[in-house]
């Protein structure tokens, strides 16, 4: 939230929606990018001027989600900002109420992967051929006992950076139905 700027009152506010960005090694706030003009103004990607929004990161992507408008109306959205091309690129509903009061969502810098759940999601569009012929010159498959199946293989569990392609999980915690 901030002031209203031709205000002459510190209790008018309004509810900002624009993406900012502070150079670490500079430490000075980037340029102001046009990153909340749609094209179209129906475009749902762009999100509404929100407060008490919930946000993280993971694969360079910013999450903002839930959050209230000025007049206190509970968002529930999920919008999704691109940081490498400055852009929104997605929003989904989100049938909760979240915001910041008295919650949390928090992403990982590493994601657990776990290689035979990739395998089998490779294997179906795999353009590598059978086992054992992908560095053979007549791409004839040997014989089944000449190499190990990948089945019979145990493929442990790794941690990576998160991609566009496997990103993270972003937790939430919302302590809304506890009473004090």
């Amino acid at each position: 939230m901030g002031h209203k700027l031709d205000s002459g009152s510190h209790e008018d506010l309004r509810v900002l929606n624009d993406v900012r960005f502070f150079s670490l090694a500079s430490r000075r706030w980037l340029p102001a990018v046009l990153t909340n003009i749609a094209s179209d103004p129906a475009d749902l990607r762009v999100p509404k001027a929100r407060y008490a929004h919930l946000s993280s990161v993971t694969a360079d992507r910013l999450f903002i989600i839930g959050g209230q408008d000025l007049s206190n109306i509970w968002l529930d959205d999920v919008h999704v900002y691109d940081l490498l091309r400055k852009t929104w690129i997605e929003r989904r509903n989100y049938p909760r109420h979240v915001g910041t009061y008295r919650s949390i969502a928090v992403a990982a810098d590493k994601l657990v992967r776990l290689p035979q759940e990739e395998l089998r999601a490779s294997q179906s569009t795999s353009t590598l051929g059978p086992p054992g012929t992908r560095f053979r010159s007549d791409n004839v498959s040997p014989s089944p006992a000449q190499f190990t199946q990948t089945e019979s293989l145990v493929h442990l569990p790794y941690t990576a950076p998160a991609t566009d392609e496997y990103p993270n999980d972003i937790y939430l915690y919302s302590n809304y139905n506890v009473s004090p």
